[in-house]
């Protein structure tokens, strides 16, 4: 696959101008709000150049992925107050390396609520509230 036919590398070019756009860009990776809904509090942490699982990663981006999952998880946990964090990656509806990021929502846990963020449940989206969440998320990433 080519980078112009990947909707996260076409995504990324377009989040520097966007609000809020990246809360976090590093030389290898960036963190911005989910890609497909607005669900507060959870993320994308995605691999700036395309790459298309974790074993198409180089040294420099392996070795960074484990602290950023930690501090963008430590994050989520201060912004939301939520004490679960959950994270996965699956690259079927997507084959560029990302990992997605946040907490369970309302009474929905585990894979309840992973189905019903995969299966795009609207009851789920909160614009708004996803906004804040992610100038939060922001602010606490700067750091």
């Amino acid at each position: 696959m080519t980078a112009g036919a990947c909707v996260l590398c076409d995504r990324a070019g377009t989040l520097a101008a966007a609000d809020p756009g990246w809360l976090l860009r590093t030389g290898h990776w960036g963190v911005s709000p989910h890609p497909a809904m607005p669900v507060p509090g959870w993320v994308a942490v995605q691999t700036i150049r395309h790459t298309e699982g974790l074993a198409d990663l180089n040294d420099a981006e392996a070795a960074e992925l484990g602290p950023l999952l930690s501090r963008v998880s430590a994050a989520v946990t201060r912004v939301t107050g939520s004490e679960r964090v959950y994270t996965y990656s699956l690259g079927e509806g997507c084959p560029h390396t990302h990992v997605l990021v946040g907490p369970p929502q309302r009474e929905l846990r585990g894979k309840a609520f992973i189905a019903a963020l995969l299966g795009r449940d609207e009851t789920l989206a909160d614009q708004a509230a996803a906004d804040r969440t992610a100038l939060g998320l922001a602010g606490e990433l700067s750091g």
